[in-house]
């Protein structure tokens, strides 16, 4: 049977303390001490003294069992730590005066040895219930008064001179750790696991900060751990344990017990691996240890409760918005004494979608669904503006006098427990009701199914047409076995040709199927490779080809035929290779009375958009069918955007990017081909350039805005050099008062690192195809220096690679490295399409190629 091992990490002098000790007390005799001095802890009632941990053969084959199982990996199962020494009979806690914490840390297949105190941080809370309808909440025993820091605020001074914030336990002095005769605050048992003592004595409200411990209470324990694997990366990790007490013992807390409202796996669809405070914090359920209700900013006077801080913050940009009526600029001044502005941050979906975070269907989450069934003010009133001016605090300003019987009550002196009586039950406002998100989820009802397409070119002597695509489709309800909807009404409006009338008056009968539309997308530059198929029809004259789904000829079963013209050839547009047709468009349904307990529609009627479930299906115009190549999908998109385009950062359908219409990367890269560029004349980084809208220079400008040195902006009617805040560095006006949208002031990649593949299918960022370049010029024409040139090959152009990496990696030196190191070099608005058209591809992939010194997955951290 193996003692407790000295901690590696002591200082010389600790080290010289614990050698001495070791002469006169022996390991067992410790652990004694440790159990006697337990016994005389304040405050806990009578409680069994804790007997020395089970140690052994038993224990030790078990945890070397445990580690060798791939599934208790720390790495992956954090937990793991805890629960395996739970079933060996070790328990995970002790509380009889300061807690010893036992835990177990395993990788790659062994029980990990040799960490230290700088390897670990601990916090220990209990979980107080709710009463008088406040919700339940953690509270630390450990917390700190934080000292303002001078000058930092609001206007350059503090909301409070001090605040109380939770923290994680403190190291033992040279001292504590032989007063208490220990052999170290963290020791290493050879059985397999570590055993970590407490300083702060949560028994003794001396030093808990006036928090009273209460063993009938669940409890948590957290770890901020962090070690290197055999492979020397750094695994960041937060074990925590919830857990009641029996006897100074923890006994594993039943779901019902405890409260986890999101799961860290919902913040990393979006955020990849959530890593905060330096990178060690990975997990809401160790951040709420601090970030409960007891934790405030002294620099801004806000509470940093996890939900009143995260809902904040994601709905910062929707807050300020509302800040003439009751909104808020949303700020944290503590964290380093700098301002953390949150009024940009905008949720990439729409704030309704309580479900993407809080979802009692998640196994982790059994508290999920507290949205629904509990109400607070502290939770609802971090998206909803509530100060002065506020729809909410006018509307509850004469509830409160009401119902508190005082003429000089606020709205938010009702409190948590007047929530429930109207939002709560059968009730008009319900939180799932008023939640309920009618663009996403009637999007159910609605799928475009495209059946055939067929080409046909056009009758020798036509000159109007270069051919005719037929199209055969329906709109079917899935819900309702794919019935198929009548997109058109017998004898109305059959003859208008204005789609504004049929998507407004009610006298057609169609306005609610009446933007559905297709689009052809095809090739058709000059010289244009056919080798890959890339659209460039959109913005070369092709922007005719389509038709609106309610103009086909239905038949007895309300699938319909369609003719779509593609254009006829002419000296720049030659139509030719793969073609693409795409559905747009959404259905335009009555707005929902929320409020109605059948979702009747609002009186007078309101048209709004709701989703559709588009498609597209490809057809040969010439050639081979060769489709084109995918590179990212709509899942991935929608993974953190809920419906791609139907919503944008400030939270409102009124603002979703082309109304919604455009819900499907397939239609994005129909209009964003790579002729597509701004109508300005000068980039943001000085050059006198357009801005590529091309789809990847566009989407990568957007979300790399933290990579990038010069904002990527949108409606570009800039002169000068910008910075990313919006503000000119050559004393020009600041792009707000110019109308030109500023991406890098609004969208920061909520990822910790550059994962492509959040994005990219099959790896396909390893490698662009695309043999066109990116038009950042149309050139005055050579005939009128009035005109701008409108043949595509003189376009000036950056060369296909050099475009999608530019598009983040903006400083001069990048551009000067594309344009110098590659053999042959790439052109960056110096050479038109014409020119790079047939050359030899940029030799970028010499260095960059994944396996090359430089490979693209390499400088990205994919390896």
């Amino acid at each position: 049977m193996a003692g407790p091992r000295l901690v590696r990490s002591m200082s010389a002098k600790q080290n010289t303390v614990g050698n001495m000790k070791q002469s006169l007390i022996r390991w067992g005799a410790a652990l004694l001490v440790v159990t006697a001095m337990a016994g005389c802890g304040g405050g806990g009632g009578a409680t069994a003294p804790v007997t020395t941990p089970p140690t052994g053969t038993a224990v030790n084959t078990a945890i070397t069992t445990a580690a060798a199982v791939a599934v208790n990996d720390t790495a992956t199962t954090p937990n793991a730590a805890f629960t395996v020494l739970q079933a060996a009979g070790v328990p995970a806690v002790t509380i009889n005066s300061p807690p010893v914490v036992n835990f177990a840390v395993f990788s790659d297949g062994a029980v990990k040895t040799g960490l230290v105190l700088s390897n670990v941080r601990f916090a220990i809370a209990k979980l107080v219930p709710g009463t008088n309808g406040n919700p339940d909440e953690w509270k630390s025993y450990i917390s700190v008064n934080k000292k303002a820091a001078v000058g930092v605020g609001p206007g350059g001074t503090p909301a409070m001179a001090t605040a109380k914030q939770a923290t994680t336990d403190g190291s033992m002095s040279l001292e504590e750790v032989a007063a208490a005769g220990l052999v170290g605050q963290l020791t290493y048992n050879a059985d397999g696991y570590y055993s970590y003592a407490f300083k702060t004595d949560i028994k003794d409200i001396t030093k808990t900060s006036g928090v009273t411990y209460e063993p009938t209470l669940t409890h948590r324990v957290a770890i901020q751990l962090s070690y290197k694997n055999a492979a020397g990366a750094k695994v960041s990790v937060n074990p925590y344990f919830d857990f009641t007490i029996a006897d100074g013992k923890a006994v594993p807390a039943a779901a019902s017990q405890t409260r986890k409202m999101a799961d860290v796996t919902s913040c990393n669809n979006c955020h990849e691996k959530l890593a905060l405070h330096g990178g060690g914090r990975v997990d809401t359920q160790y951040c709420v240890m601090c970030h409960n209700p007891g934790t405030v900013d002294p620099e801004s006077g806000n509470n940093l409760n996890m939900s009143t801080m995260v809902h904040k913050i994601h709905a910062g940009k929707l807050l300020k918005s509302q800040l003439a009526a009751g909104g808020e600029d949303y700020a944290i001044w503590g964290y380093g004494n700098a301002k953390h502005d949150y009024a940009e941050v905008g949720f990439p979906q729409d704030l309704r979608n309580c479900s993407v975070c809080h979802s009692a269907s998640n196994p982790n989450t059994p508290q999920g669904d507290n949205w629904k069934i509990k109400v607070s003010q502290g939770a609802c009133l971090t998206c909803h503006a509530s100060n002065a001016g506020s729809a909410w605090n006018t509307s509850h300003a004469a509830i409160a006098i009401s119902v508190l019987k005082s003429p000089s009550a606020k709205a938010k002196d009702m409190g948590d427990q007047l929530c429930a009586g109207c939002h709560l039950g059968d009730v008009t406002i319900s939180p799932e009701r008023v939640h309920w998100n009618q663009n996403e989820e009637n999007a159910a009802k609605y799928k475009m199914n495209i059946e055939g397409v067929s080409y046909a070119p056009a009758a020798a002597g036509d000159s109007t047409k270069k051919g005719t695509v037929t199209v055969k489709y329906f709109l079917s309800d899935p819900t309702n076995g794919n019935a198929a909807y009548a997109l058109q009404v017998p004898g109305k409006c059959d003859t208008a040709t204005d789609i504004t009338v049929r998507a407004n008056t009610t006298a057609c009968g169609a306005e609610k199927f009446g933007n559905l539309r297709f689009y052809v997308a095809y090739q058709n530059m000059v010289g244009q490779s056919s080798a890959v198929t890339e659209y460039s029809s959109y913005n070369n004259g092709g922007s005719g080809a389509n038709v609106y789904a309610y103009k086909g000829t239905a038949d007895a079963s309300n699938h319909y035929t369609v003719d779509i013209a593609i254009p006829a050839d002419t000296a720049t547009a030659v139509a030719a290779g793969t073609a693409r047709v795409i559905s747009i468009g959404q259905i335009k349904e009555p707005k929902i009375d929320l409020r109605s307990a059948n979702r009747t529609a609002v009186v007078p009627t309101v048209l709004i958009n709701v989703v559709a479930q588009n498609t597209f299906k490809e057809f040969a115009v010439s050639g081979v069918l060769n489709p084109r190549r995918v590179l990212v999908s709509n899942e991935k998109c929608n993974v953190c955007h809920g419906a791609l385009g139907t919503t944008s950062g400030s939270n409102t359908l009124a603002a979703a990017f082309h109304s919604g219409a455009r819900n499907t990367v397939e239609s994005c890269v129909l209009c964003h081909d790579a002729n597509r560029a701004s109508s300005g004349n000068m980039m943001t980084n000085g050059l006198v350039l357009y801005e590529s809208y091309q789809m990847k220079s566009m989407i990568h400008g957007i979300h790399g805005n933290s990579k990038r040195l010069y904002p990527f902006t949108h409606g570009n009617k800039v002169a000068g050099v910008y910075n990313k805040d919006g503000t000119s560095a050559t004393g020009g006006a600041p792009l707000a008062a110019t109308g030109v949208e500023n991406y890098a002031a609004e969208v920061a990649w909520p990822g910790v690192g550059v994962n492509c593949n959040a994005c990219h299918v099959n790896n396909s960022y390893k490698q662009d195809l695309g043999t066109l370049g990116a038009v950042v010029m149309k050139p005055a024409s050579a005939a009128s220096a009035a005109v701008l040139e409108s043949d595509p090959n003189k376009w000036l152009v950056i060369s296909p690679m050099a475009a999608t990496c530019t598009s983040c990696h903006d400083s001069s030196k990048a551009i000067g490295h594309v344009t110098v190191f590659s053999d042959p070099p790439a052109a960056f608005g110096d050479k038109t399409q014409g020119q790079i058209n047939g050359l030899p591809r940029e030799g970028c992939y010499d260095c960059h190629a994944s396996g090359k010194f430089k490979g693209i997955d390499l400088v990205h951290g994919q390896k």
